[in-house]
């Protein structure tokens, strides 16, 4: 599920990488391919809402979204799979899962008429959507008009909202670590 509307995407599951991408119908080749590491992934049942069924969250650092399976059985297989990889691939390393700050998944653009942070300003031609990288709510250019450097997602500073932006800073200024624990 895009921010926009569903798109196909084709997922290859290996025992230490999740692969997806686009499919080039002609040549058959997958382009524009996208690599999740499986030790950081996490992973959340949705639940279904209208004709949005099966779906289930992909959770990591990098990039977070919802994928809908075509059938319940298809989506229990995806998660059950993905779970026993991440496992395994955690215990064969001797590791534990990181507590890295994970990839919001991004409100889809058709939930939201107005901005989530302010509520006045109505979205149009002229009044873009735009998504905090920090919790992934649509917001207007107002009310996102800070940046911060997410390194788990960019090696250059994002578009956070003021409400992201005023918790990382206040974080960094007490020299919290967690952003979380800081509350």
């Amino acid at each position: 599920m895009c921010r926009k509307k569903p798109k196909p995407r084709q997922f290859f599951l290996f025992n230490d990488v999740l692969v997806y991408g686009n499919i080039v119908i002609n040549k058959k080749k997958y382009n524009v391919q996208h690599i999740l590491a499986l030790e950081d992934v996490k992973i959340e049942s949705v639940d279904d809402i209208g004709n949005l069924r099966n779906g289930f969250k992909l959770i990591s650092p990098k990039k977070s979204f919802v994928v809908y399976a075509a059938t319940a059985v298809e989506k229990q297989q995806w998660i059950s799979h993905i779970k026993k990889c991440v496992t395994d691939l955690l215990n064969k390393r001797g590791v534990t899962q990181n507590s890295v700050d994970d990839s919001p998944v991004w409100i889809p653009d058709s939930s939201a008429s107005k901005c989530m942070l302010c509520k006045r300003s109505q979205f149009n031609m002229i009044n873009r959507r735009h998504h905090c990288r920090k919790c992934g709510l649509v917001v207007c250019n107002d009310c996102s008009s800070k940046r911060w450097l997410l390194p788990q997602q960019s090696s250059k500073p994002l578009r956070v909202c003021l409400t992201c932006y005023e918790k990382l800073s206040n974080a960094k200024s007490s020299g919290c670590i967690d952003l979380f624990s800081c509350e």
